[in-house]
């Protein structure tokens, strides 16, 4: 079985840019959960905004819906001929929970952390909400995320990667944290 690694944090944090720097570096296999929630958007027949992406999430991150996700994530992880498996936006401790228990064993996490100023300038720089969305509309979906348990597995990270500097300052940080898990 593969070594598995979640990448979790907030919106807008670097968890991609994270996640990229590994599947680049370590020749890792990356799945993004949100690709699973856009994937049923479309199936849904959908069209995608941020409103359908946050209704499709709430979705599938309550309730005990988490499963849904999981099993997806577990499936790729399975089919994956890969040594390395990065997976990224988990939002809740019991899909890291779910997870460990198909695959019978643990996962690392690694918490990306930025701070909101920052991290607010580069979801308007992703342009990835609609036009008019503030720095309230931004409060109000970390509110959310919350809600459904981020905070609480980003404190469950054994592993913080603070992204506060520059793109190569991060990729240097992220390169020394996975040699270092790989190590173990």
């Amino acid at each position: 079985m593969p070594k598995v690694i979640l990448i979790v944090g907030m919106p807008g944090s670097g968890k991609t840019t994270v996640a990229n720097i590994i599947e680049k570096n370590f020749d890792a296999k990356v799945i993004h959960s949100g690709d699973i929630i856009r994937k049923e958007i479309e199936r849904e027949g959908l069209k995608y905004s941020p409103s359908a992406d946050a209704a499709v999430a709430h979705y599938f991150h309550s309730y005990g819906r988490e499963t849904i996700i999981v099993q997806q994530v577990y499936e790729q992880i399975v089919r994956s001929k890969k040594e390395l498996i990065i997976v990224e936006g988990f939002r809740n401790v019991n899909e890291v929970e779910i997870l460990e228990d198909l695959l019978n064993h643990k996962v690392s996490i690694i918490a990306v952390k930025t701070d909101f100023k920052k991290r607010y300038v580069r979801e308007l720089r992703r342009k990835r909400f609609a036009k008019g969305e503030t720095k309230e509309y931004i409060k109000n979906r970390d509110i959310s995320e919350k809600f459904h348990g981020i905070a609480r597995i980003i404190s469950k990270a054994k592993h913080k990667i603070k992204n506060d500097g520059t793109e190569k300052q991060l990729e240097k940080s992220t390169i020394k944290l996975i040699k270092r898990l790989l190590e173990r």
